[in-house]
Order: C-alpha cells, then structure tokens, then sequence
C-alpha cells in the first residue's frame, strides 16, 4: 500500500527488526534520495518551484528543509495559514522556520474567509456551530489558498502528511491529503521525527504534535494512549509486511485488542485514502 510514487526513494532502506527505517544508515539514505524525488518532481512538471504548508510541526518543517535542499531556497515558498488567536505561537515558530530556510513566505489570516464562509452557510440554515465541520473547513481551506498560490506562480504542492496519519484516516479529506506528492506517505511519524533529528533540526523549532497544531481535536494516537512507535511498528507489520494479527501481537507484546483498534481504525478510514468510486459504467 503506497501512498504516491515516492517509494522509490524509500524502497530497501536499512532497517531495524520491526521494520522501521529510524537506523543512522537509514536516515542518511533518505536524506540523499528524497530532495532528487522533489527536484525531478519539479522538472517533470516544467514547474519553477514547491509551496509548502507550515504549520509548526516537525512533518512540515522537515519537508521546507527537504525542499530547500532539492531546489534551493529561491524556489521555495513557505505558507503560514492561522485562523484563530490561539495559533498566534505556532504562526510564529512557523514564520522563523521560513526565516531560517531563507525562504519566501507569507502569512494569510483565515478567520475573515471562515466567517465569511459560515456566513453563507448560515444563510442558508446550515450547522454553523460544528466544530468537525469547521476544523475540515479550515483545512480545506488552506488547501485552496496553497493551489491558488501554486498555480499563480507555477509551483507544485508538498504534502507533509507521514504514513501514520494516512493510515490512520486522522487528516481531513481534500484538505491536508490534497497536495501533488506527499514527501512522507511512505514514512510512518516514528521515521519523520528520527530524520528531523538526523538533519539536526532545533526542537524549539518544532511543536512535537501527534498531527498538525493548527487542526483542533485529540489525534488518533492520543486517543489510543500508546507510544506513536508502538503504532507505528504495528501499522508496518500488519500493512506493509502483511502479519497476521496473533503474531503482531506477540512480536511487539502488546494487547492483541490494540492491532483489533487499529485495523478497524484503518478500515474505517480507508475511503479517504481512495478515489472517488464510480458506477463501473463502460466507457467508449
């Protein structure tokens, strides 16, 4: 199960014995291959360079260095999307990560364009109040101001999206998942947070979230209340490797009902990581 075609820059990595790629010969595999991934990316595309989200997470800025470093900082943008006076810190620490990249960035206030969009919604009776509703709102409103900025300037989108929260269904649909390659949809959060290290990006830099700090509510992991590693050797046995679930279990000495969890969690969310289903009806 591949989430784009980035697994030939991650294919026979190093690997410790559960599978994860988190070795000092790993990290430094992937630090070689992953920027030529975006620069040939870029050229395939005739585009004149990448956008990335920052958001203040470890997966964001990880992927703005990774693209530094595959086409420079010049052809770098940076996009620092808060809504709410309560993002007023993770805006920050996001603009000094574009700062200290070099990189071009701008901060957009989404509150106005919420407000105005749940205007219109209300008007027309709908649930304004809705607090899934509207944290799905602002991704996909982020997305839409990312394209819009791309496609002005002729740039590609990186999704900095790892495999644990693709597996998990915990990003929004057409919000956080849209982007033109997802750097990391093959790298689960535990192989993220151990390249973020390997480069040697500073701590205070980063926000250490499950998932993004600009989208409300407690993420899947949290709400298991196990370590991330601890899922993410689970998510890499039973989906990569194909384990049967007794043996997961007994391997990794956990509770045989956290692997029942977390493949019914997969499952469950496993329409948002597919394309829209059609009637099967032939075409000419």
């Amino acid at each position: 199960m591949t989430a784009t075609g980035s697994d030939t820059a991650v294919r026979e990595l190093p690997r410790d014995s559960d599978g994860l790629a988190t070795t000092d010969e790993a990290l430094t595999t992937l630090r070689e291959r992953l920027p030529p991934f975006l620069e040939q990316l870029v050229a395939d595309a005739g585009a004149d360079g990448l956008v990335v989200r920052l958001d203040g997470s470890v997966e964001t800025t990880v992927a703005a260095t990774l693209a530094v470093d595959a086409i420079g900082e010049e052809h770098v943008t940076g996009l620092v999307m808060p809504a709410f006076i309560s993002h007023e810190a993770i805006a920050r620490n996001a603009e000094t990560v574009a700062e200290s990249l070099g990189i071009e960035h701008s901060r957009l206030q989404l509150q106005p364009v919420l407000a105005a969009v749940q205007g219109a919604v209300g008007e027309s009776d709908g649930p304004v109040d809705d607090a899934i509703a509207t944290n799905n709102m602002l991704s996909r409103l982020r997305m839409a101001c990312t394209y819009y900025v791309a496609n002005t300037s002729n740039l590609l989108v990186v999704g900095p999206i790892d495999r644990t929260r693709y597996l998990l269904g915990s990003a929004t649909k057409y919000g956080e998942t849209a982007a033109d390659c997802l750097l990391f949809g093959d790298l689960y959060q535990t192989e993220v947070r151990a390249l973020a290290r390997h480069i040697g990006i500073p701590e205070d830099l980063t926000f250490e979230t499950a998932g993004s700090p600009l989208y409300d509510g407690q993420s899947a992991i949290e709400q298991l209340d196990v370590p991330p590693e601890t899922v993410d050797r689970i998510l890499r046995l039973r989906f990569d490797q194909e384990v049967e679930r007794a043996t997961v279990a007994d391997r990794l000495e956990v509770d045989p009902e956290l692997v029942d969890r977390l493949d019914e969690w997969c499952v469950r969310t496993r329409h948002k990581r597919q394309q829209p289903p059609t009637p099967g009806v032939d075409r000419c």
